[in-house]
């Protein structure tokens, strides 16, 4: 799985990457103590790998909530 890179809102500097599941995590920023708080996705979005299977989330989709998830 490809980490997700957690960045300030404000400076843009990387704060941490990783894979948020169900979950929030509020970071402040050591550059410019900015507070940012980010979500993680929800579990189910995240257990279907099977092709077939209707509840799975190609890695295009996934990116785009991630990007809306982040603003």
């Amino acid at each position: 799985m490809v980490y997700q890179q957690f960045r300030c809102e404000t400076c843009k500097k990387l704060l941490f990457k990783g894979v948020l599941v169900d979950s929030e995590v509020e970071v402040k920023c050591r550059g410019c103590g900015n507070m940012n708080t980010y979500h993680g996705l929800s579990k189910e979005r995240l257990l279907c790998f099977v092709d077939p299977c209707p509840g799975r989330v190609s890695k295009r989709e996934a990116a785009e909530t991630e990007k809306k998830l982040a603003s």
